[in-house]
């Protein structure tokens, strides 16, 4: 549902509610978006998550971006301010998730920092090439705190915090796979009837 102080006519699923209020004198043009971001809806939920890497679902929110500058065609900034509020959350929301992957392990925290990374300069609107872009944001070397390790890897690194050497390779495949999960979530929740609701 919509807030009170929201009118129903500029309702618009998409966009989140406490953002809503920017957008009340474009009438016609969030009209056109809830009818583009509907659309999409209808096209994506016929399509399969098995086997949809981060390139597939970043492709597939992409096209929610496209539908939404084509809905506000003739009104670019419009289509910019709404593209840029909808990446904002699905970002915020990306970082939040990630925030919350354990660190158990050197490989753990190399992917951690990996994707806080990535996610932070994600562009939901650009074409991407994710091998190529998490492997130049993966650290040579990661910080390993003893305070915040547990049982024999917190014995191994001793009382002091230290930097460890990353595998790359390795940490480019589990970062891929990592961040396949955490925009899997995301998606999901744009498919969702309340996009924008805690989880």
């Amino acid at each position: 549902m919509a807030p009170n102080d929201v009118s129903m006519v500029v309702w618009c699923a998409l966009i989140p509610p406490d953002e809503l209020d920017k957008f009340s004198e474009y009438e016609d043009d969030l009209r056109s978006v809830s009818a583009a971001y509907e659309d999409w809806l209808v096209s994506m939920r016929s399509k399969s998550l098995i086997g949809a890497d981060v390139g597939v679902l970043l492709d597939r929110i992409r096209i929610l971006m496209i539908n939404i500058g084509i809905a506000c065609a003739m009104n670019r900034t419009l289509a910019e301010s709404v593209q840029t509020v909808v990446s904002d959350h699905l970002r915020e929301r990306a970082l939040s998730i990630v925030g919350e992957l354990k660190v158990d392990t050197k490989e753990r925290a190399a992917v951690k920092e990996t994707l806080a990374v990535f996610f932070q300069d994600l562009k939901f609107t650009r074409d991407i090439f994710p091998e190529e872009d998490v492997m130049g944001v993966i650290p040579v070397k990661v910080s390993l705190d003893a305070d915040s390790s547990k049982g024999l890897l917190g014995k191994l690194i001793g009382s002091k915090s230290k930097k460890v050497k990353v595998d790359r390779e390795s940490t480019l495949q589990a970062a891929l796979l990592e961040s396949s999960n955490v925009l899997k979530k995301i998606y999901m929740r744009l498919l969702s009837p309340d996009p924008w609701g805690t989880y």
